[in-house]
């Protein structure tokens, strides 16, 4: 019975797709020639042309068609297995905790790049306060977070740097309250941003009201863009279409906060400290 090598039915399908053997050749790292002998030679295992005469990759014999068809089909069958024989090698799915702000600005970096890196292993995403992560991680809920603290990096930190906090309103939100009363916007109790907020606010005796919350930054964007009131966020993760409206006149400065990366006590699964290292470098962090 024949066997019909994997290499030559990818290659050959390839040809199909890009109907030029040179960007075959590219695209499966092999030579022009290279390629043409390989398509010699399943020509040779099939017993008859695949291609029309003249064509270089184009039209395709009837018996062309039918190695076609089924190529895929062993190829897709090939890949499913090559895929879950990885994945039992693994040890089970990464849990990731991210504050919403930086899940809102990162999640989507964050799923391309570790698809590129082929890493193999997936992971889930769970969103919550920073507070709520440093307890999870220390629960082992979670193998890695991004966690904001206020003054410095918290115990354990796999990569960590201070992080500017800057308000974020349209014109005239300032002048919106009642009696030069402030209307702010912000997450719930235990958010570090609101902290910052009222804490400076109080400092300078500044009378304000919150009259929005929400645990989602993309709830607090909703807000600011109707000019509803002022919040603030990380200068580093403003969404481009806030960057004009941050830091209007008025308002007292805001304390600087940590940001960092963490890591699960002695968790040493190389794919968790990948992804670790792969979170780190989406926020610009350095070795704590």
């Amino acid at each position: 019975m024949k066997n019909f090598p994997t290499d030559l039915l990818r290659t050959f399908l390839t040809v199909i797709d890009l109907e030029n053997l040179t960007r075959a050749g590219e695209r499966v790292g092999r030579t022009q020639s290279a390629v043409s002998l390989q398509m010699k030679r399943l020509q040779e295992l099939v017993g008859a042309p695949l291609f029309e005469r003249d064509s270089a990759g184009g039209t395709l014999t009837e018996a062309g068609q039918t190695v076609a068809n089924f190529a895929r089909r062993i190829l897709t069958l090939n890949d499913e297995l090559a895929m879950r024989l990885s994945r039992k090698s693994l040890q089970g799915r990464l849990h990731i905790g991210l504050p919403s702000d930086y899940a809102d600005q990162l999640l989507g970096r964050l799923l391309s790049h570790h698809q590129a890196r082929d890493a193999g292993v997936g992971f889930d995403v769970s969103c919550e306060l920073s507070q709520g992560l440093l307890t999870g991680l220390r629960a082992h809920t979670f193998d890695a977070i991004i966690a904001m603290t206020v003054d410095a990096a918290a115990e354990g930190a796999f990569m960590s740097r201070r992080e500017e906090i800057v308000w974020v309103g349209r014109p005239g939100a300032i002048e919106a309250g009642h009696d030069g009363v402030l209307r702010v916007l912000a997450s719930p109790e235990g958010c570090i941003y609101r902290r910052q907020m009222l804490s400076a606010l109080q400092r300078e005796g500044r009378p304000f009201e919150i009259v929005y919350s929400n645990p989602s930054f993309q709830g607090l964007e909703a807000a600011i863009t109707a000019g509803f009131g002022v919040t603030a966020i990380a200068r580093s993760i403003v969404p481009e279409r806030l960057l004009p409206w941050i830091n209007p006149k008025g308002l007292p400065n805001l304390a600087d906060t940590v940001i960092g990366v963490y890591v699960a006590p002695d968790e040493q699964r190389t794919e968790a400290l990948s992804l670790a290292a792969l979170l780190a470098d989406l926020i610009g962090l350095e070795q704590a």
